[in-house]
């Protein structure tokens, strides 16, 4: 009986810690994203090949010289910044910024026609803006709002401030890439990048592979002792397979812990999974390792 209570009160805990993790981990993937900020404006640098990114964050403005290449060179002065604009001409070819949506518009006849060259719309937009913390009105803090079109060789290279959503970037090859935002920590520069539109494949293949490795290190000892003693309680057999649930899910918040500062998730997500598989099976095992008696009252 003794074993049986401690078996179910660790049970209880193991719950309330799995509610746990799920809440740190959703509470730091928030904070990530609000101190991400947005980018509010693009204009150009202050030497040739550069733009000035312009990004908000707690009310206040930070400014970053990015090359034409789309590298983040270092931080720069804003003050001296120009206006921002929301269409620009390379020759004939021209670019506007829709400034209530995730839209760029480009016109090949300088301007006189214009047609979508970029845009997130529809149930992707709506998931962005359930997603970003506190994004107000997104007509405003989710839209292209200014952008900049320069002359590379080969072509040219365009910059669009996206509000929430980061910097957009046109390469000279025509490709369109969400870079995310300008950030340092441990030396300069780098982009701390957008919300995913989709999941990523390997990263969902990883998962499934983390989640596996967490149920099967939970059962497998619970599964082998109750294999050599050829007999199960449906209690412990309830028991081991909530465990294992628990187990799965621990498993899947610890592979998707979020970066914790300059530290990485994996950091903290490693542990987190070695741990669970350890307890689990610890666990798992303590279920089922009483010897078989008959029942009687109070079982």
């Amino acid at each position: 009986m003794k074993r049986r209570a401690l078996a179910y009160a660790s049970l209880a805990v193991a719950v309330v810690c799995c509610g746990g993790l799920s809440f740190v981990t959703h509470g730091i993937g928030q904070l990530n994203l609000r101190q991400r900020g947005e980018v509010s404006a693009v204009v150009d640098g202050p030497r040739p090949g550069t733009v000035l990114v312009q990004t908000l964050r707690y009310d206040e403005t930070w400014s970053w010289l990015v090359g034409d290449d789309g590298a983040v060179l270092e931080w720069a002065d804003h003050t001296s910044a120009g206006p921002p604009h929301a269409d620009q001409c390379v020759a004939t070819t021209c670019y506007r910024a829709a400034k209530t949506a995730l839209r760029v518009e480009a016109s090949g006849d300088g301007g006189a026609t214009y047609a979508t060259s970029w845009e997130i719309a529809g149930e992707p937009y709506a998931m962005l803006a359930e997603s970003y913390p506190d994004v107000g009105d997104p007509a405003e803090h989710l839209s292209s709002r200014s952008l900049v079109v320069h002359e590379v060789a080969g072509g040219h290279v365009v910059f669009v401030a996206n509000g929430r959503d980061g910097l957009l970037y046109r390469g000279v090859g025509g490709a369109w890439q969400r870079l995310g935002f300008p950030a340092s920590g441990e030396g300069c520069c780098f982009y701390e990048s957008a919300l995913p539109l989709r999941p990523n494949p390997t990263r969902v293949w990883l998962t499934v592979v983390a989640i596996t490795f967490g149920v099967v290190a939970t059962l497998l000892p619970a599964t082998l002792i109750a294999w050599k003693r050829r007999t199960w309680r449906r209690a412990d057999l309830a028991g081991v397979l909530v465990l294992g649930v628990l187990a799965g899910y621990g498993s899947a918040l610890a592979f998707r812990f979020p970066t914790v500062g300059m530290f990485p998730g994996a950091t903290y997500g490693i542990p987190t999974l070695l741990a669970i598989m350890v307890a689990g099976a610890l666990l798992g095992a303590l279920f089922v390792s009483r010897p078989a008696r008959s029942a009687r009252p109070g079982d």
